[in-house]
């Protein structure tokens, strides 16, 4: 039965519907050539605004005459992206400076549970997190979407590429003027109002190399009169997929090792597919036999010999470098299918929009507006994992054998319970709809000084079903031998090679599909205008109110639920809600102006008091000083407090299973090695043994939400900078020091810091050690083994990052033609973390992260283009500075296989990409061709036990380019 909320937002999207379907309007394609700088925007939107004549600028709610503030603001066009080869919302925004020196949720995680789920795109600015970056567009709040219980922040891919005019990100926290999550900055994506002829475009980009294409098609249609406009814009794209097949650096996992005078160390060729060009290119460990007792493994004889009771299969080598002929893996094999998996996914996304705008000069001169916007998005990766249900019985009596002629290898007795390990195939289908309606009013109020009121609501939902392919652990025989299971035999080799795949899949598979709701209300008024006049100027202000209700509904299979998946986490249902009301106001007072070196100063300030159902009331503020110097010079700078109330999925996300090693959770493993007191001590105490090895089955983690735990976030931001515009020239300097903390961060601990804040604490027992449960030493299976980590959402960590943003511009028109030269750069001066640890005097673990990889000291990029006649010629470069995990203690020389005095590849190079264009336009039609990554640059190499990785590039280092040199084209007509 619907609640009675769900009837209220139901009632009221109808009567808006209702309202709003008079007149829609639509952005169009593509944005006119327009310069990102911020007298451009100015211009711009100067020309848009009607009877009203003031403008409203990104960070502000009060109208003004000039698109001045005193925080940074950067501007995006469309025009100049799309020259640029960008194809989509996510990518020119995830490539801005701003956000490119940390890691960004995009396509390129295929097989990894993530926020928001599979094919998300999300933004993170300043690498504060996706949930801390507000995106707004036409400055009104559309919801989050996506799929999973951990939906939160919003998804990038709801928004048509060909709508898009400009993007104006702030870059310092706005909650004052824009609420919860505007910790780190505010995007405001800002479409076109009219268009005044039919467009069509199309457009591919292609990689030379093969694989991750994308083509699209769009178009606009507008309709003008002399009291508004009406526009419609639709989109197709699709994105296909990019597998590790189709690179090579993707395709392999060796170490890069050296022996340290520069000779690489990677496995030598001994594997069952030596002297192929797959060899020596381990992508899953399948194919084989362990007996779950003793650990002796049978693989396949590349010979075809066989010895023991599996034929054409034979005992491993158990061999290394020091003693052996043979390698220490030579029964890592690399399956050619295995080459199938995405790196990047493959989507297929169609979205619709539509807008209108409107005078009433029947209501006295009201503007109406309004927006729609459909998205479907489908998203497909696929994968590969392992299987290996533990068997019993006759059928797991596999008998070891001394290899002949070899004393140094000795098997026991065989156990009779063993490990099959074979393949199988891990994907996951995902489709999310997204709807978005908004409509608003405004107009003049009549008394006072310039005073307008407006009035807007919007809604928002989020429909995603995602659907995986997974094993049923209770048609598995995981546990033990069952007679009446499925009809398979697992040391068949037509099973553990892959050759079976079907029947397997037939056997223990099954497809199973959840579903995630996700929906928001807004509705909020404003009314802003001059109280007064001061020698210097009016004093501006502006008085708003703000009723924002939002909720979460994720429902996943039924297998999950019940927990019948083998070797996948398990998860409950998340469901809640959360209701806030807010009341804010700003003021702007225009201290000095007209004297000298006082060409004009003025104070900015703002607050907002939030009242949240799930965490209560907080008040947060921001002031700031604007301060044009002289013509050539202005100063601004800005300091406030920002606020975030825990994400929905942080309050009420259900409890969740995964599984982490015993090794990279367990302190008292060998216990007697350590150096730390505590833990000596402490593990001792609970009786475990000094040499204690460890338990080889993982532990169970269980997470959840916060509900009734969690406090709301709090930050601080502080900016300072000036921008320099030389009268005598044609050239711009901006430059920006930001800084940024956050206290009270919500997040996870982590297995490993739970147990570890338990015995390596001071005083013992404590809180950490109520978190899990570790059986007792008379166990009969597992003595001391860690069984389960509850891992839920606390107010946890703090986080802090100060570094310079940095534009510089060119623009000057020559005989010739118009020449436009721009830098936009990063520099991070320091990116700390500061992880809760008991053991630590002040309680907190400090990391610091700037420099490491995936978070790079320096970003930038960079254009130049020349316009002549009818052609513009562009070229563009980004650049990422070298990175190195040298910092988080991984060892840079250490003994391996034999060889004293190895180093691993710590480092990932700097990447610098180059890309060139060249626009034709006419009256009527317009052609683009470029080229991306145009010297083909691969993303850097790092070895194992550095950072995540796939294949041999770092998986977290979004700033690289997978794709290669790819070559892109666009015609657009005009009707």
């Amino acid at each position: 039965m619907m609640s009675l909320l769900k009837r209220k937002k139901l009632v009221t999207a109808t009567w808006l519907a209702l309202l709003a379907s008079a007149g829609l309007a639509v952005a169009p394609v593509w944005a006119q050539d327009q310069d990102a700088d911020e007298e451009t925007a100015a211009e711009e939107q100067e020309e848009q605004v009607d009877e009203l004549e003031r403008v409203t600028v990104t960070g502000s709610l009060i109208r003004r005459d000039e698109f001045t503030s005193a925080s940074p603001i950067q501007v995006i066009t469309a025009d100049t992206q799309v020259q640029m080869g960008q194809v989509d919302t996510a990518e020119f925004l995830q490539s801005s400076s701003v956000a490119a020196g940390s890691t960004q949720l995009n396509n390129q995680f295929a097989g990894f549970v993530v926020e928001g789920g599979t094919g998300v795109n999300t933004l993170s600015l300043r690498g504060l997190g996706a949930q801390r970056t507000l995106v707004v567009l036409n400055n009104r709040r559309p919801g989050a979407a996506g799929t999973r219980g951990q939906v939160g922040a919003f998804d990038l891919n709801v928004i048509p590429s060909s709508i898009i005019q400009r993007a104006e990100i702030l870059k310092d926290g706005a909650s004052s003027i824009y609420g919860s999550d505007a910790v780190a900055g505010v995007v405001n994506v800002i479409t076109r109002r009219s268009v005044d002829s039919p467009e069509l475009s199309v457009r591919a980009a292609v990689p030379l190399e093969g694989g991750g294409e994308t083509y699209d098609v769009s178009g606009a249609y507008g309709l003008n009169f002399d009291s508004g406009s009406i526009v419609f814009a639709g989109e197709y794209q699709l994105r296909e997929s990019l597998t590790v097949g189709e690179r090579d650096f993707l395709r392999c996992g060796r170490d890069r090792i050296t022996d340290g005078e520069g000779r690489w160390l990677d496995r030598r060729d001994r594997s069952t597919l030596q002297g192929t060009e797959l060899a020596n290119c381990p992508n899953l460990y399948a194919n084989t036999a362990i007996d779950a007792v003793f650990g002796d493994r049978y693989i396949p004889s590349p010979d075809g010999v066989t010895i023991g009771l599996m034929p054409g299969y034979r005992p491993r080598q158990n061999g290394t470098f020091a003693n052996s002929p043979h390698a220490f893996y030579e029964d890592w094999l690399n399956f050619p299918f295995t080459g199938s998996a995405t790196a990047i996914n493959r989507q297929e996304r169609s979205s619709f929009y539509a807008s209108s705008n409107f005078d009433l000069d029947f209501l006295g001169g009201v503007e109406w507006n309004t927006e729609w916007l459909a998205t479907r998005r489908e998203t497909e990766a696929r994968g590969w994992r392992q299987f290996f249900p533990l068997t019993g019985g006759t059928t797991a009596l596999i008998p070891s054998f001394q290899y002949p002629g070899n004393d140094t290898f000795f098997s026991p007795v065989p156990s009779g319970i063993a490990l099959p390990v074979m393949p199988y195939p891990s994907n996951t289908d995902v489709q999310v709809d997204f709807y978005y309606f908004a409509t608003g009013l405004q107009g003049d109020l009549n008394f006072g000084n310039n005073w307008t009121w407006s009035l807007d609501t919007s809604y928002s939902y989020s429909d995603g079903d995602y659907t995986r392919n997974s094993i049923v652990a209770s048609r598995s025989g995981d546990i033990q031998f069952d007679p009446d299971g499925p009809d398979v035999n697992y040391f068949d080799p037509c099973f553990l090679s892959g050759d079976c795949m079907d029947q397997l899949i037939d056997a223990v598979g099954a497809n199973h599909t959840g579903n995630t709701i996700y929906d928001q209300f807004v509705l909020n008024g404003i009314i802003t205008g001059d109280l007064f006049d001061v020698p210097a100027g009016p004093v501006g202000a502006a008085l708003g109110v703000e009723y924002r209700t939002f909720s979460i509904d994720d429902q996943p299979s039924q297998l999950t639920l019940d927990g019948d998946l083998w070797g996948e986490s398990s998860a409950g249902r998340t469901k809640g809600d959360d209701t806030v009301k807010e009341i804010f106001g700003e003021i702007e007072v225009p201290i000095l102006a007209g004297r000298p070196f006082f060409e004009e100063l003025t104070f900015n300030g703002s607050v907002r008091s939030f009242d949240y159902d799930s965490s209560g009331t907080d008040v947060v503020w921001k002031a700031g000083l604007n301060w044009q110097m002289t013509p050539s010079l202005r100063l601004r700078g800005s300091k406030g407090t920002s606020y975030r109330s825990p994400a929905l999925f942080e309050l009420f996300l259900a409890d969740q299973t995964a599984f982490a090693g015993q090794l990279a959770i367990d302190p008292c493993i060998e216990w007697g090695d350590s150096s730390n007191e505590n833990i000596r001590r402490n593990c001792a105490a609970v009786g475990i043994p000094s040499d204690f090895p460890g338990d080889p089955i993982s532990a169970t983690i269980v997470s959840g939400g916060g509900l009734g735990v969690l406090e709301p976030e709090t930050s601080s931001a502080e900016t300072l900078g000036f921008i320099l515009t030389p009268t005598f020239v044609d050239f711009s300097l901006a430059v920006d020091y930001f800084e940024i903390e956050v206290n009270d961060q919500v997040s996870q601990l982590g297995g490993g810091s739970i147990v570890g804040g338990c015995y390596g604490a001071p005083v013992f027992p404590n809180n950490f050690c109520n978190l899990f449960d570790r059986n007792p030493g008379d166990h009969p299976d597992r003595p001391f083994a860690i069984t389960e980590v509850r891992d839920s959402y606390i107010n946890v960590n703090r986080q802090f990052t100060k570094g310079v943003d940095t534009t510089v511009r060119f623009d000057h028109a020559f005989a010739t033609g118009d020449l436009v030269a721009e830098v936009n750069a990063t520099w991070v001066l320091e990116d700390v973390q500061q992880l809760f640890d008991p053991g630590v005097a002040d309680g907190f673990e400090t990391v610091e992260r700037v420099g490491t990889i995936g978070r790079p000291k320096l970003v930038g990029n960079s254009r130049v283009a020349f316009s002549s006649g009818d052609l513009t010629y562009t070229w563009f470069t980004d650049y990422v500075r070298e990175t190195s995990n040298e910092s988080l203690g991984v060892n840079e020389t250490f003994t391996y296989f034999g060889f004293e005095g190895a180093q691993r590849t710590i480092e990932a190079d700097s990447a610098w990409y180059h890309g060139v264009s060249v626009f034709y336009e006419q009256p009527r039609w317009t052609f683009l061709l470029g080229v991306r990554n145009m010297f083909d640059q691969n993303p850097p190499r790092i070895s194992s036990g550095v950072a995540a990785r796939r294949g041999e590039i770092p998986l977290s280092a979004t700033q690289y380019d997978l794709r290669g040199r790819t070559a892109y084209a666009r015609i657009n007509f005009l009707f």
